[in-house]
């Protein structure tokens, strides 16, 4: 019994301690975060974004590092990034002959590799790598070899565009030239995206350790499936199919062992064609029963990586993002003006613009790992989106719905704007114009106040002020409907019916701005015997095509 009363005894005496020492004590009040070079801390909380900014545009890059589902709906890349992958991760190799490569390209998946061991000869090897691997991540879908997705290795590698061959077969050339580039940095290759992660890898010799090597069984692909249900969506035709087939024509092949005067059909002994419909005409000795064709996994395999967080295996260092983005670079700026989303191209950049971009990149490559302030900027960027990932479609669908009985629907909206602004509000002057103004203010500089900006990077410094306007427009937008949603309720059906048109408007808006990955979805979701797949254009597609569908498990065209 004695213990409770002592317990007890100092707990008073404590909370007495505490009184006295706070009796004259001021309210606690936040700090003030100053940044000069941060433009949205000085701005009125109500002002618009500059009909050029970008900060939207560089968001969506953070937010989709890494992921299939982002790269595929705007493939022409925008950013590159110094990236790591740690020792002991598995990668893959597949050659049409029996050989050991020295400089070539290597995946993630063994389904991806699989489809270059061609013929009678073909190898499928398996490396494990011995060290921390240093590489450089060009977003988009940078493996595409066609122009536009290309753009930011060839401005990087050779200073401009157009540089030696072109297309499909510009490959040799690009790995060539970029090694020699890497080298001067110690950077081991390049990452980029098709239908699943690859690296252009400069040196076999160093960084891996071979520790698989096999003949693997390949079945001879179908043609042509006219009897398959069509995919959910926008479904392929026998007529765009064939749009997509003439722009891959017959050529040398120049990689996964292929040299310059070989043709792959020349090779194998069949006709040429498609890479993807290169394997043995007839099983192996010994093989019963049917040999099913299945190259196409290497497509539904790099699915795997669709969302957040992506291809975990490659660590991206957001603190070394350089982005063509950069409002700095005014070339590109003016360029966009007349263009939609998908038309952006890192090739409009001028020359000025480009040699300074390209120095940013040789800084950030020579800079040591671990360098800047070590935020963590890619989560940073994914808790903003899981704040409002969910909260924003569904305003947008309660403003959506037939109006009945505005004040009701009205009321709805208010409350749903409580939500996400109620840890932003303060008890002081409520109502009053600066009341609205320290919400705005609040909800758009929690995330970021505190960050030791003395420590950024150049780089940090663009995510950082593009994360911010980010922010700003979402706190104006919901601010501004809280300003006409505050007292709602007492104001009539006519007055509410206008300004859940005017709060349409203004959400959809911003939604479409935003346009982020986390929203990239098939709707409705697939069923277990379908998958997502969001169409990157060329080559493997029509080139404005990038609606995320479902298609067939069973599905056999690329």
């Amino acid at each position: 019994m004695g213990w409770p009363i002592k317990l007890s005894t100092l707990a008073l005496l404590a909370l007495d301690s505490l009184l006295a020492r706070t009796v004259n004590q001021q309210p606690l009040k936040a700090p003030i975060a100053v940044d000069d070079w941060n433009p949205w801390l000085s701005r009125p909380w109500d002002e618009q974004p500059d009909k050029d900014a970008t900060s939207n545009l560089i968001f969506q890059s953070l937010a989709g590092l890494m992921q299939m589902k982002a790269n595929s709906k705007h493939p022409n890349g925008h950013s590159i990034v110094r990236a790591s992958i740690p020792p002991g991760t598995a990668l893959y190799h597949g050659r049409h002959k029996v050989e050991y490569p020295t400089r070539d390209w290597i995946a993630f998946d063994p389904e991806h590799s699989a489809i270059f061991a061609l013929g009678s000869n073909g190898t499928l090897l398996t490396f494990i790598t011995t060290r921390e691997l240093t590489l450089l991540y060009f977003d988009g879908c940078s493996g595409n070899k066609v122009d536009g997705v290309v753009d930011t290795q060839d401005l990087l590698f050779w200073g401009r565009l157009q540089h030696k061959r072109q297309g499909w077969w510009g490959e040799l050339e690009r790995i060539e030239d970029g090694c020699t580039w890497a080298r001067q940095y110690g950077i081991d290759g390049f990452v980029r995206m098709e239908f699943d992660f690859e690296i252009m890898y400069c040196d076999f010799s160093d960084g891996l350790e071979l520790v698989s090597v096999i003949s693997p069984v390949n079945g001879q692909p179908p043609v042509t499936h006219p009897s398959r249900p069509p995919p959910r969506g926008t479904p392929y035709t026998r007529d765009n199919l064939s749009q997509v087939l003439s722009r891959i024509s017959p050529a040398e092949a120049t990689f996964h062992g292929f040299l310059r005067t070989e043709r792959p059909g020349e090779v194998l002994e069949q006709p040429d064609g498609l890479m993807m419909a290169l394997s043995p005409l007839t099983p192996p000795p010994g093989w019963k029963g049917t040999l099913p064709f299945l190259g196409f996994e290497a497509k539904r395999s790099g699915t795997w990586h669709n969302d957040f967080p992506g291809e975990l295996r490659v660590r991206p260092e957001p603190s070394t993002l350089v982005s063509f983005f950069d409002p700095s670079l005014t070339s590109l700026v003016t360029a966009r003006r007349n263009m939609t989303r998908n038309e952006y191209a890192a090739g409009n950049i001028s020359r000025e613009d480009l040699a300074r971009l390209r120095q940013d990149v040789a800084e950030m490559a020579a800079r040591p790992s671990g360098a800047g302030s070590g935020v963590d900027w890619v989560g940073l960027a994914r808790v903003i989106e899981e704040r409002f990932r969910d909260r924003l479609p569904y305003l947008q669908h309660l403003l959506r719905q037939p109006v009945v009985n505005s004040s009701a629907q009205a009321a709805a909206v208010r409350k749903q704007l409580m939500v996400s602004l109620i840890p932003y509000m303060h008890r002081e002057a409520i109502g009053e114009s600066e009341w609205f103004a320290n919400i705005a203010r609040d909800c758009a500089t929690r995330f970021t106040a505190g960050l030791p900006v003395s420590r950024f990077t150049k780089q940090e410094r663009l995510l950082h002020c593009a994360i911010d306007e980010v922010l700003h427009e979402i706190c104006r937008v919901y601010t501004g409907a809280w300003v006409d949603a505050f007292d709602v309720e007492a104001k009539s059906m006519e007055a509410a019916t206008s300004l859940l048109a005017k709060w349409a408007d203004e959400f959809n808006a911003l939604i479409e701005w935003l346009d982020w990955p986390v929203w990239i979805q098939c709707h409705p979701a697939c069923e277990v015997s379908e998958y997502c797949y969001v169409p990157q254009g060329r080559p493997w597609g029509l080139p404005d095509d990038h609606e995320p569908r479902c298609l067939s498990i069973e599905d056999e065209i690329f």
